[in-house]
């Protein structure tokens, strides 16, 4: 008799191998997206022990959908706009004070989601694994969830804890009203937060947007960016 287990590995290697975006090796249930590492070491919460086998499945499709809003350099650079935020710590602030004096590199997200969320927040973790000292450099993650209803501060902070963020890594919400301008500035329209952009958007330090990557860039491709404005 055939395990599961087998039947499934087979299954996500195929898909893989067809989307050309992950490698799964015999050595144990790591898995690459893009480069990233997003196995026992990187990311337990991602590891098919936690993540349902269908919505391991899904994230693997949903990361081979092509962008449609564009990538690469903004020119010209775009100042964020006025928006109010609600911060992983309660604290009320603006996006561009928020901003303001460092190169920060935003990825959009939601605290339930189950599919690109994970592999997004597994790339998050890995740069700032690579740069231990963001915060001295000048540089931070910003992941800005585009379900404020929903993502108080307190499941802000919850979600942070899963992922290990640090300190130079910063979650926030905006408020309600302010939510549509908020994916109008940093993504394509959409009909339902699922369909979230997993690109990253690069601002400078002046608070200006500088630079889109694909979607769900590599940890590499981040850093790279962050390393130039």
């Amino acid at each position: 008799m055939r395990s599961p287990d087998r039947d499934f590995s087979r299954a996500i290697r195929a898909t893989a191998r067809l989307l050309g975006i992950c490698a799964l090796f015999p050595r144990g249930r790591d898995c690459w997206v893009g480069g990233l590492d997003v196995g026992s070491e990187a990311l337990q919460e991602f590891a098919p022990m936690h993540l349902s086998r269908r919505n391991l499945l899904q994230a693997l499709l949903f990361a081979a959908v092509p962008t449609v809003s564009g990538h690469g350099q903004v020119k010209p650079p775009l100042l964020v706009p006025d928006i109010k935020l609600l911060c992983h710590d309660g604290t009320s602030t603006t996006l561009f004070n928020l901003v303001d004096n460092r190169a920060t590199a935003v990825q959009l997200m939601f605290t339930s989601c189950t599919t690109t969320c994970p592999i997004q927040a597994a790339i998050f973790e890995r740069v700032q694994k690579t740069i231990p000292d963001m915060r001295a450099r000048g540089m931070q993650l910003l992941s800005l969830s585009v379900d404020p209803q929903t993502d108080t501060p307190a499941a802000l902070s919850v979600w942070r804890q899963r992922f290990h963020a640090g300190p130079s890594w910063l979650a926030a919400a905006p408020f309600p009203a302010d939510s549509q301008r908020l994916q109008d500035f940093f993504a394509k329209a959409i009909d339902s937060i699922v369909d979230h952009s997993t690109q990253v958007s690069i601002l400078d330090r002046q608070a200006r947007l500088v630079w889109r990557t694909y979607e769900l860039p590599t940890a590499l491709e981040i850093i790279q960016i962050l390393q130039k404005v």
